[in-house]
């Protein structure tokens, strides 16, 4: 297993942020690009990120080996938009989070398209912003997010969604 390569004494105790990694609520909400090494992880615990949610069915982070984080897994396509249903699993995820008290981190491959969808929704669901001002701050703190039109769409749509309830 490629993982044991990162397991030296040396780097227990290492710590190294994730690639892309920002808050987007301080404490609440961060998103990253994929995780990949136990300083990662490392990092992701003193940050205090408690839960981390992956968007990439095609680069899954080695979340078993750290127990101290919970691991979810909402797969979506590259550059694709997740459903209606992906998004209420995570802002549930979200819900009992901030309830406990308790970061989430989320991550893609590279920590822009697809995360930044939910992060965006993320702030139209917690922060009560609309879909528009939602994006724009989304691509403010994390250039390069919500990287095409049907990823827009999704964040309209879920925003469409909160306000028929």
């Amino acid at each position: 297993m490629i993982w044991t390569l990162f397991m030296s004494e040396d780097c227990e105790n290492s710590v190294i942020a994730p690639w892309n990694f920002s808050w987007v609520v301080k404490d609440k909400l961060a998103g990253m690009a994929w995780p990949q090494t136990l300083e990662n992880f490392n990092f992701l615990k003193q940050e205090g990120i408690k839960h981390l949610i992956t968007l990439s069915p095609e680069k899954r982070p080695p979340a078993r080996v750290f127990p101290e984080i919970n691991w979810y897994e909402i797969p979506v396509e590259e550059f694709c938009s997740p459903t209606l249903d992906q998004m209420k699993e995570f802002m549930e995820i979200c819900r009992t989070s901030r309830e406990n008290n308790e970061a989430v981190g989320i991550h893609c491959r590279m920590g822009r398209g697809r995360t930044g969808v939910m992060a965006a929704c993320y702030l139209i669901h917690f922060c009560d912003m609309g879909p528009q001002r939602a994006i724009t701050n989304i691509r403010i703190m994390r250039p390069g997010s919500v990287e095409t039109y049907e990823q827009e769409r999704a964040v309209m749509a879920y925003y469409d969604y909160l306000r028929s309830l």
